[in-house]
């Protein structure tokens, strides 16, 4: 039996439609005007864009992305998604690893072969999958979740209050898809190639950790390493999940937390995060406490090395 490709999101969600329309490969090859091989091919990761399209289009499904502005076909929103982000065509092809005319090409509509497209689309962080035609991306695919993990892009106007509390960009972002594509400033940048859980933090730290069951070991990685006196401080930018094991184990006695007033609407969203958020602080001193005080000045702020129910107490013992 032939190993099925994993590592194409494109590929496997192709496969899954297929599968949830109870078609076989050759029923989908009848239906697209197609061999059966190049069904296969697709579902490998394989071919040109336009057989997989063609694919599609049988299933009465759309190819799109994360944060993908619109446009007449793929190419040119890959191409408005990249000059959004400031990415030349020459950083772009060096990060998805395909030449400058490939890359050129793909964005004038001339197809190309799906395994570039998908490479391009990584590197943008698009994170290409389908949808029912005319159906608008979900809000966990659209804004939480990019083809290396599920982390949520940090909004720029948050990022830009937390510099003014520290003075500068941070030290390092330890949960980044690379320097190019990060929307922090930090001096380094830990990819999930480089796996920020395994690497010594330094300095002032920003995390917006994958929100997926794997949030507590990143919660746990903060509070250590400022423990052992590796980084100065770290900021985590998570979900305001209170009732979980980490929150308790990690956060609470351990952090200053603030929760932020309303929903945060994350990178290029057209909608705001359906879970309340929150800025955890671990380390640093008073001062940095006071300065993200002010800067949110509408956040519900809980004090490191006491408990909400300390803060209430205190509270009303002072009215």
């Amino acid at each position: 039996m032939t190993q099925e490709r994993t590592n194409s999101p494109l590929a496997r969600a192709l496969r899954a439609a297929r599968r949830e329309a109870r078609l076989s490969q050759g029923a989908l090859a009848a239906a697209a005007g197609c061999g059966a091989r190049t069904v296969w091919q697709a579902e490998q990761g394989q071919g040109h864009l336009a057989s997989y399209q063609r694919l599609a289009e049988a299933l009465e499904m759309e190819i799109t992305g994360r944060s993908l502005p619109p446009g007449d076909h793929l190419g040119t929103r890959l191409r408005a998604l990249r000059l959004r982000k400031r990415v030349t065509l020459t950083r772009a092809a060096e990060v998805s690893g395909i030449s400058v005319g490939t890359l050129a090409a793909i964005e004038r509509g001339e197809q190309g072969h799906l395994a570039s497209v998908e490479r391009l689309a990584d590197a943008l962080g698009a994170a290409l999958t389908l949808v029912p035609r005319g159906q608008a991306l979900a809000f966990f695919t659209a804004a939480g979740n990019s083809s290396a993990h599920d982390a949520w892009t940090t909004p720029t106007d948050l990022l830009d209050r937390l510099y003014a509390v520290l003075g500068g960009p941070f030290s390092l972002d330890p949960c980044s898809p690379g320097a190019v594509l990060s929307p922090v400033r930090a001096g380094r940048h830990y990819t999930r190639e480089d796996d920020g859980l395994a690497q010594d933090w330094h300095g002032a730290v920003f995390m917006n950790p994958p929100y997926s069951r794997e949030l507590g070991r990143w919660t746990a990685k903060a509070r250590t390493e400022v423990e052992a006196g590796r980084a100065s401080l770290v900021i985590g930018l998570i979900p305001a999940r209170t009732d979980t094991r980490w929150w308790h184990q990690d956060i609470a006695g351990h952090a200053h937390a603030w929760i932020l007033r309303g929903r945060v609407r994350f990178g290029g969203a057209s909608t705001a995060a359906p879970f309340p958020s929150a800025l955890v602080l671990w380390g640093g001193d008073p001062d940095v406490a006071a300065a993200v005080c002010r800067a949110f000045p509408d956040a519900w702020h809980t004090v490191a090395g006491r408990s909400p129910g300390t803060d209430a107490a205190a509270h009303q013992a002072a009215a």
